[in-house]
């Protein structure tokens, strides 16, 4: 039996899409408490088709996370972390949303995280150039 043609052709493609791996780490307050419970997503944003939540996770009794999400591309991934929140909201509905970029020297080839976006403490009381509100996280997560 002989190997299509077309497939030798299709075999660098196969090959050509890699696993990608990003993390980062941090801490979120609110005023001077830590802040429990929100929601953090590693998403990537396709240029071409809708965006894809790499990974979840929410802050422990210390305000802090840990996510790492993976992917399989041709092209880096472009990550964004995305929190969502309720600091200082009071009685309005939704949570608000902060998405700040990943910078791509930390999303890496592999399976593995070799250098974790260190994020920091960010305080969520303060209100972010392009903060958002989002009513369906706690509708679909």
């Amino acid at each position: 039996m002989e190997f299509p043609i077309f497939l030798y052709f299709l075999l660098p493609l196969v090959f050509t899409f890699r696993d990608q791996i990003v993390g980062v780490r941090g801490k979120l307050t609110c005023n001077n408490r830590l802040l429990q419970g929100a929601t953090i997503r590693l998403i990537e944003k396709n240029y071409i088709g809708p965006d894809v939540i790499l990974a979840e996770n929410k802050t422990n009794f210390q305000g802090s996370y840990e996510v790492v999400g993976k992917g399989r591309g041709m092209l880096e991934m472009n990550v964004f972390l995305r929190m969502f929140h309720d600091c200082d909201d009071k009685v309005i509905p939704c949570q608000r949303t902060v998405s700040l970029r990943i910078p791509s020297t930390y999303i890496t080839r592999g399976t593995t995280v070799n250098n974790y976006f260190d994020a920091g403490t960010m305080n969520m009381a303060f209100r972010y150039p392009d903060e958002q509100r989002s009513c369906t996280d706690r509708i679909f997560s």
